[in-house]
């Protein structure tokens, strides 16, 4: 299958919706899957919440800016 046949295929997926409402925000979300992924959406998530840790962890922090 060429890149764009298979981009088009991706494309044409119809998307997966939830619906979830945080105090007085409602979220709506669309979520497309891959049939070519070679990583499971636990793992990503996983990934990508250990990525945002160590994001903050190297964020330098002025006491002085809060209050200490």
């Amino acid at each position: 299958m060429s890149i764009s046949a298979e981009t088009k295929q991706i494309q044409q997926q119809e998307p997966q919706h939830f619906q979830k409402r945080i105090g007085s925000t409602f979220y709506k979300v669309a979520v497309y899957t891959s049939n070519t992924s070679k990583e499971h959406i636990g793992d990503k998530i996983l990934r990508l919440a250990k990525n945002d840790i160590a994001k903050l962890a190297t964020i330098p922090t002025d006491k002085k800016a809060a209050g200490q």
